[in-house]
């Protein structure tokens, strides 16, 4: 018994002696850290965690120093190693997420952030945000990108331009167009002199079909920004759709005008004149839509 009791002192002395080690060893860290001299602090920092591998406060330090420095694959490792030691820290899963998008590694973040809202549902809306941003990007989950938007949309108070902007966008895609109208006009009324805002409200109401609200969107978006082509394509469009010919003519020549290399517009311009009976003048502009 006394055989056993020295053996069990020798295997638990050293353990103690370890970790007094690694704590030491982690202060030291802080100090020089404290003082500037990164290089030696993350020697120090790396003697604790070798020392001692689950000696989680090492690891968030030199995280800091890497992320710092934009060493961002060294933070990585870090943020990964701490999130083994304790999955639950969805802090951590924050930086991670953070330095994973510094190196572009988008999925990887998506991932990170979904590990974060399943971790801590009632989290800032603003990771919801950035979580539906990214897979608005990536056009990859639309579907998630709009249920992550919906929770900013419930979340949030104040929110910009921008975000009904996007939550306009990842819901035209997914052709739920009455709620992507709403979410323009929300950005129009925010940012009335946004000639892009317009024109997303009418691309959305084009879309339904409502042709009167469309050409009025439109055409605020080309009192604020004459020389925009795009715009006046969309009203041609219009106009020949609603057979009033001239003004589909008008508004064509004026795109052309304003961008003389898309070719593609003396088509349009080849519908409306086959429309009108000018048939010569049809082949002509076909033609030249094709040179």
């Amino acid at each position: 018994n006394v055989s056993k009791f020295n053996s069990e002192i020798k295997t638990i002395m050293p353990t103690k002696d370890r970790s007094k080690e690694a704590k030491s060893n982690f202060r030291k860290g802080v100090e020089l850290q404290k003082q500037g001299n990164f290089s030696e602090s993350i020697k120090s920092y790396e003697q604790a965690i070798e020392i001692k591998p689950d000696y989680a406060q090492p690891l968030l330090r030199l995280a800091k120093i890497h992320a710092s420095q934009e060493n961002w694959s060294e933070a990585i490792k870090c943020y990964k190693r701490i999130v083994a030691l304790d999955s639950e820290n969805y802090d951590v899963y924050l930086k991670l997420a953070k330095a994973l998008l510094k190196q572009n590694k988008i999925y990887a973040a998506i991932a990170t952030y979904q590990e974060v809202i399943e971790l801590k549902p009632d989290i800032s809306e603003k990771v919801y945000q950035v979580l539906g941003d990214l897979l608005l990007q990536e056009k990859d989950d639309l579907g998630n990108a709009i249920a992550a938007y919906r929770q900013v949309a419930e979340k949030g108070s104040e929110l910009k331009t921008g975000f009904y902007v996007k939550y306009g966008d990842a819901l035209l895609q997914k052709n739920i167009v009455d709620e992507a109208i709403v979410n323009y006009q929300k950005a129009v009324q925010l940012n009335s002199d946004s000639a892009r805002c317009h024109m997303l409200l009418g691309n959305a109401l084009w879309q339904k079909g409502d042709l009167d609200n469309a050409a009025n969107s439109y055409q605020k978006a080309l009192e604020l920004k004459p020389d925009s082509s795009p715009v006046c394509k969309k009203l041609g469009d219009i106009y020949l759709k609603k057979e009033q010919l001239d003004s589909a003519n008008k508004y064509y020549h004026k795109a052309l005008e304003l961008n003389p290399e898309k070719t593609t517009l003396y088509r349009c311009l080849g519908d409306v004149a086959k429309k009108q009976g000018r048939l010569d003048e049809a082949e002509r502009l076909y033609n030249r839509s094709n040179q």
